[in-house]
Parts: structure tokens; C-alpha cells; sequence
């Protein structure tokens, strides 16, 4: 008998450790998952710049409605540093997925690597990447049809006014610098009102940008319109046009017809001042969104699907400013 209840009671302690486990286990606050450890992303940026900041707040917005935390590291145009930072934020900070947008998108497949080998989620935004067959998740804009839509804007203008156009080109590391200049020049190539006079490279440098604009207008003085692939190098260009005396607003005759992509608080401003024709907005906020939403999917054992998307861009030009400003990221900021 003293046997049989020590049995009893054996079991029973068993029974009542099993259901404390059982309740260790449960999620509590949102972003838990079964762990029971609150759901960490680790983000990873290239560079912070107007757009960066943008798609930052995006991806905290969506993490925090989520539940989930964030921690943050840039890897200020270095290539080799953002190697560095994911692997820490990997196997140092035990994030549970990253995001990632990368200086290099194919210095970054070790990166990629590395999170499938620890079974991290690895999600790429706004830049595309070389190894998307072991990326989770991928998310960008569609920079060739971006491309187009900026030379929509040109072919348009160049009804009235034939275009000799300055080509900006940003970093050819990137797909986005790529696509913008190869969907521009499919588009306009044949046209014979808008003619590509020079072409400069930028390496998404500021400072080449002003260079080589500068250059190009004295070299060129016929120039009349400038296409930039991204609002980052706007003031750059702007600042070259004000030292030759060619920043003028629409309607006056210096005026050089721009179109910009990106739709920042620099491509707002210009269009509210009339120096700015056509900027083609990134939609920051999808970006976010479906990153976090694609992270959910794949910490619950899910499949992602579809796993690369592109997002056009919102054209947004002096015609149509009125009512679609309010749709453009850097207008409302």
C-alpha cells in the first residue's frame, strides 16, 4: 500500500510539472512564437540616407503592429561590413529573421548563407540579390519599369520641345541603377525628339554626380533636360545647374526639363518649387509590410509565396501633383 501511493504521488507531480511547461511554452505577447522568446529582426541597411530612413520606419511600423522587436545596424556603403554586421547579428544577437538591403548583391550571399545554415529567415528589400534561390523572401521596386515611366515623361515633354537629354547612372553593382538606365534608354531609344547626349556615372556618389554634371553642361551647353535615377543625387544636380546659371523654374526659358525617381523629401520639394517636371515615387510602405508579413509566414513553418515581388513605382509629375502627392512617402514627411 505505502508503495502504491508513493507511485501515485510520483505521477501526480509529474502530471503538474508537464502542465507548468505546457504553460512556459504558451505565447504570450504578441510576436511569440514557440519558444515562448519574443520574436527579434535584425535589420540590415546599406547606407541611411532620405529613402533609407523611410523604409526603416516602415519595417519598425509593421515589426511593432506584429509584436515583434527590431535592432538596427548600417553598414555606411561597405560591403564587407554588413558581412560583419549579420554575422553577428546571426550568431552574436540570435536575431530570429533578418532584412536585409544590400551594398552588394553578391558580396551578400555569404550572408545569405550563413541564415539558411542557422535556419534565420533572410528577407531582401529594395535592392535585389544575385542568390534568390536561398533567400526567403524578396521585395523591390521594378526599376526597369521605372525606367520607362521616367522616359514616358520625356517622350511627353519632347512633343513640343525636342530633348537633348544628360543620363545619370548609379552604382552598376546595383540592380536598381541597371534597370532604371536600361528601361530609360529602351524607351527612348528610336525617338528622334529625345536624344541621349551624355551619360554619366555616379556610383550613387554625390559628389561624382556634381562633378559630372558640371562637366557635362559645360561640354554640352544644347543639354536641356537631365535624367536621375534617384533623388539622392537631386541636389547634386541642382547644385550644377545654379553654378551655371541654369536652375530656373517651369516656364522660364533656362529651364532644364529633370525627371527623378524615388519620390523623396528633396524630389517634393523641387516639384512644390517648379524645378522639379516628374519624379517616380518607391512605394517604402509595401516594402515593410510585406517583409514583416513574409517573416510571420516563414517563422510559423509556412511556405512564402510568391518569394520575389516588384513594385512600380507611382508616377508623379506637375499635371497630376495636386492629387497624388499625397500617395508619395517624401511629400507627407
Amino acid at each position: 500500500m505505502q508503495r502504491f501511493r508513493v507511485i501515485r504521488y510520483a505521477a501526480v507531480i509529474t502530471a503538474f510539472s508537464l502542465v507548468l511547461a505546457g504553460c512556459g511554452s504558451t505565447s504570450g505577447s504578441g510576436g511569440s512564437k514557440k519558444s515562448g522568446k519574443k520574436v527579434t529582426i535584425g535589420v540590415s541597411f546599406d547606407l541611411l540616407n532620405a529613402i533609407r530612413q523611410a523604409e526603416k520606419s516602415a519595417i519598425e511600423k509593421a515589426a511593432k503592429a506584429a509584436g515583434y522587436d527590431v535592432v538596427f545596424d548600417v553598414a555606411d556603403k561597405d560591403a564587407q561590413k554588413q558581412t560583419s554586421q549579420i554575422q553577428d547579428l546571426i550568431q552574436t544577437r540570435k536575431v530570429d529573421a533578418v532584412i536585409a538591403i544590400a551594398q552588394d548583391g553578391q558580396q551578400i550571399a555569404s550572408s545569405i548563407a550563413l541564415a539558411k545554415a542557422r535556419k534565420v529567415p533572410f528577407i531582401a528589400v529594395d535592392r535585389a540579390v544575385t542568390d534568390k534561390a536561398n533567400t526567403t523572401f524578396q521585395i523591390t521596386g521594378d526599376p526597369a519599369a521605372d525606367g520607362r515611366l521616367s522616359a514616358q515623361e520625356f517622350i511627353d515633354a519632347a512633343k513640343t520641345t525636342p530633348l537633348k537629354v544628360l543620363e545619370l547612372v548609379g552604382a552598376l553593382t546595383d540592380q536598381n541603377a541597371i534597370g532604371r538606365r536600361d528601361g530609360f534608354n529602351t524607351a527612348v531609344s528610336g525617338n528622334p525628339k529625345v536624344t541621349v547626349v551624355s551619360q554619366v556615372p555616379t556610383n550613387w556618389d554625390p559628389s561624382q554626380a556634381l562633378d559630372g554634371t558640371s562637366n557635362a553642361l559645360q561640354k554640352n551647353p544644347a543639354i536641356n533636360a537631365i535624367f536621375v535615377p534617384s533623388d539622392f543625387l537631386l541636389p547634386s544636380v541642382q547644385s550644377a545647374l545654379t553654378s551655371a546659371g541654369r536652375l530656373a523654374p517651369i516656364g522660364d526659358p533656362k529651364h532644364v526639363f529633370i525627371v527623378t525617381i524615388d519620390g523623396d523629401q528633396n524630389g517634393c520639394k523641387a516639384m512644390k518649387n517648379k524645378t522639379l517636371d516628374a519624379d517616380i515615387a518607391t512605394p517604402v510602405d509595401e516594402f515593410g509590410e510585406q517583409a514583416v508579413a513574409a517573416i510571420t509566414t516563414a517563422l510559423d513553418g509556412k511556405a512564402v509565396t510568391p518569394r520575389t515581388v516588384q513594385s512600380k513605382g507611382l508616377s508623379l509629375n506637375q499635371a497630376d501633383y495636386a492629387t497624388t502627392s499625397a500617395r508619395v512617402w517624401g511629400c507627407g514627411a
